[in-house]
């Protein structure tokens, strides 16, 4: 604001505009008090200014522009209330989180090799048995790249009247390992679990077992289990009895969104297992299911993979480790809650995983 005694004087007239341009009540206070100290010391000035007049118009300056700077200061300090640039608050993640570690042992090379066939010979299954042997026939190539000391056994589901044909081994023809699976009789009931602790126990199936052998489990079956053995308690009794020894299982069977499209036929229990054991069952209903067998068993194929056993983990907080060193070349994929390496680890390496949950 621009005094008006200020504009009155000759002498002060070349000021005025910058007077009036002035940016803050600072600048006005400052300018104003240079226009009148100028007036009071220019004996050149016609209107000369005495010591009263100059002690007034200081006084209505000073007024003024301290009423002007209270109310920049306010609003200021009103702004920097609402929307500073450094908030004096901080918004902080409350959720708590949980510490996961995932590991595997990567299998020792192959010494000796038993694997167990536990096949669904009902009526429903007799088309899968040229599958069957295919697989078999495929898998038994892989594992000679490995071992030549191995055998193959096979066995029905029916516990009330389990039949078992074998052993085929290196010494066996591919016409042999062919029509092994046809060679079963046809039973009626369908409890793989219930077969397999069954024969297990019996004087074939520990005339078949050999204690130093590494063991791969087979199941194949159309429809699911019906034993009275849940999942749980099947893995447990198969950690327990295989203890001394590398051992694994391969379940074949219809899943929720197969091909069969059969929705009262799902090997639920036999999904189970698999998931236990760290891995997806393979659909019966797919085409040329039997190429899967052989890369289906880390036995047979060494890994480069480990499911974790929680979903959504905190991405940031993954770490790897393969023999206690941390690794950096590997990728989390989503779709499969899945930690892939980017190599195969060696014989024997230990793979672990550790990252944070929020818990629920």
């Amino acid at each position: 604001m621009t005094s008006p005694i200020l504009s009155e004087m000759p002498a002060v007239s070349l000021l005025i505009p910058h007077l009036c341009l002035a940016r803050s009540p600072i600048e006005t206070f400052a300018l104003t008090l240079t226009i009148a100290l100028f007036n009071y010391s220019d004996t050149r000035v016609q209107h000369k200014l005495n010591v009263k007049y100059f002690f007034s118009e200081l006084k209505f300056v000073i007024r003024n522009s301290i009423g002007q700077i209270m109310k920049k200061l306010v609003s200021l300090l009103v702004l920097l209330f609402f929307c500073g640039c450094t908030p004096d608050y901080q918004v902080t993640d409350t959720k708590e989180v949980r510490v996961v570690i995932d590991s595997y042992v990567q299998s020792e090379q192959l010494k000796e090799l038993d694997v167990l066939v536990v096949l669904d010979t009902s009526g429903s299954m007799s088309d899968n048995y040229e599958d069957v042997a295919d697989g078999m026939d495929i898998l038994r190539i892989d594992i000679e790249s490995l071992t030549l000391d191995y055998k193959f056994g096979y066995i029905t589901m029916d516990p009330s009247e389990l039949s078992y044909t074998g052993p085929y081994d290196s010494s066996s023809t591919a016409i042999d390992m062919l029509m092994a699976p046809s060679l079963l009789p046809s039973t009626y009931l369908e409890e793989g679990f219930g077969a397999t602790y069954t024969f297990l126990d019996s004087e074939e199936g520990l005339t078949f077992r050999r204690p130093e052998a590494d063991f791969l489990l087979f199941l194949i079956s159309d429809e699911d289990e019906q034993s009275a053995i849940s999942a749980d308690l099947f893995y447990d009794w198969l950690n327990d009895e295989f203890k001394d020894v590398s051992h694994d299982v391969v379940t074949i069977t219809q899943l929720e969104d197969s091909e069969c499209g059969y929705t009262y036929d799902i090997g639920y229990k036999y999904e189970e297992l698999a998931i236990l054991y760290g891995k997806d069952p393979i659909d019966i209903c797919e085409e040329d299911w039997s190429v899967w067998l052989s890369s289906s068993s880390y036995l047979t194929q060494l890994r480069d993979y480990i499911i974790l056993s929680e979903k959504d983990p905190i991405l940031e907080s993954i770490i790897v480790y393969v023999d206690q060193v941390a690794i950096h070349d590997w990728t989390y994929v989503e779709e499969t809650n899945t930690v892939q390496l980017g190599f195969v680890p060696n014989y024997s390496s230990v793979v672990e995983v550790g990252y944070n949950v929020y818990e629920i």
